[in-house]
């Protein structure tokens, strides 16, 4: 769930006032062969910024979530570089390579141009840095959970690691693949990791504006006894149906998740705001 479920029912109009370009401590290169370049000798992933002209989350994340220590810090792992996805050659070039249809989409690469994380959407400093650091650790995680496997095919936890890691890459296929061999063999005691990697693999399909798929892998990981993975799953699906503009069908999902003896304090936020929204358009 990593749009900003609320403005998706309120209104995106609030986001018009951030007029800033997004200056800040970010090494950002001036173009993309000075980047690919860079990454080459460097080793490091390129962390691609697309953006456009009239994309107010772009400006927003300029402007709050870029120049925070902990986000310029972690951007000393990779070789920055923002691209105009309507201007810029690359920029447009990448983004049909890429199938970029949403603003903004931060996507990390190797020198070969092989994705290997992919962060879409506005998020808050704190959240941005988190992703960051998955992303860094990407590489070092898909040869770890593919060594695990290769000793042990039947190994839970680094079947539904892979999985996440492939949901957070983009390929959705593999991930599928993995987390239905996982979820086969699983057995009482990987329940949490389970039904955290059916999130997982459900914010993949969300990133691609896949809701059906992405509703179903959140439908499953909505279990009694498991409040943070089930509100998660729940304001999950209800940002799905709001975004194919199912309002209704979201309601039951959002009295479910206030229903839940420890919902996160986030999640009720989320959730009485976007039924209030609802009330108001039934009004």
């Amino acid at each position: 769930m990593k749009r900003a479920i609320v403005s998706v029912l309120i209104s995106a109009a609030v986001v018009s006032a951030f007029a800033g370009t997004g200056s800040s401590s970010i090494g950002w290169k001036k173009t993309y062969p000075v980047a690919a370049s860079e990454a080459k000798s460097s080793g490091k992933l390129i962390m691609i910024d697309f953006y456009t002209d009239w994309c107010g989350w772009c400006k927003k994340l300029d402007s709050d979530t870029y120049p925070a220590p902990e986000v310029v810090k972690a951007s000393e792992n990779f070789v920055p570089i923002k691209l105009n996805a309507e201007k810029d050659a690359d920029g447009i070039r990448l983004a049909k390579k890429f199938g970029i249809n949403g603003y903004p989409t931060v996507l990390f690469l190797d020198a070969s141009e092989k994705m290997q994380y992919k962060i879409v959407g506005y998020s808050d400093a704190k959240t941005f840095s988190a992703e960051m650091v998955k992303a860094s650790n990407i590489r070092h995680e898909i040869a770890k959970y593919e060594k695990a496997l290769k000793a042990n095919p039947k190994d839970v936890s680094a079947l539904c690691g892979l999985a996440g890691v492939e949901a957070g890459k983009g390929d959705l296929e593999a991930a599928t693949k993995h987390l239905d061999t996982a979820a086969d063999i699983a057995g009482s005691g990987d329940k949490v990791k389970l039904l955290d990697t059916y999130n997982a693999v459900g914010d993949g399909y969300q990133n691609a504006s896949l809701y059906e798929k992405a509703i179903s892998h959140f439908g499953k990981a909505i279990a009694d006894g498991y409040d943070k993975q089930s509100g998660y799953a729940r304001i999950s699906i209800a940002s799905c149906l709001a975004s194919m503009n199912r309002l209704a069908e979201a309601k039951p999902y959002l009295e479910a998740l206030i229903k839940q003896k420890t919902a996160s304090k986030e999640y009720l936020d989320q959730a009485k705001a976007m039924l209030a929204a609802i009330a108001k358009g039934n009004s």
